[in-house]
This record gives C-alpha cells, sequence and structure tokens, in this order.
C-alpha cells in the first residue's frame, strides 16, 4: 500500500519573510523550514499562499 506523500510549504524569501500563525495553535515558519500544513489550515494561512508569501515545495 503506497503511503499519500503530504505538500510541504515554505516562505517564498526566507530572508526577509517569517510567517507566525497563532489562530492554528501555534504555526510558524521561519528561514528555510519547510512544513506540512496542519490539518484544517486557517484562513489567515490560505491567504498568505494565495498571495504567494508561502509556496508549496517542489
Amino acid at each position: 500500500m503506497a503511503t499519500t506523500k503530504k505538500k510541504k510549504y515554505k516562505l517564498k524569501d526566507p530572508t526577509t519573510q517569517f510567517a507566525e500563525i497563532y489562530s492554528e495553535g501555534s504555526f510558524s515558519l521561519a528561514g528555510e523550514q519547510e512544513k506540512e500544513l496542519p490539518k484544517n489550515p486557517s484562513h489567515e494561512i490560505l491567504k498568505r499562499i494565495e498571495a504567494g508569501f508561502i509556496v508549496e515545495v517542489k
């Protein structure tokens, strides 16, 4: 049985950006970190992805 690989996300420009979102409990990105999104990402996280500040790791 193949495991489903979850998408990881990172900051588009880690030299000038950071993301710290507390409505999800404690979701943060800094530097070159790559993380999976929380199970039910908040509207704030989705807005930052849509705006291009947080991007999917390719």
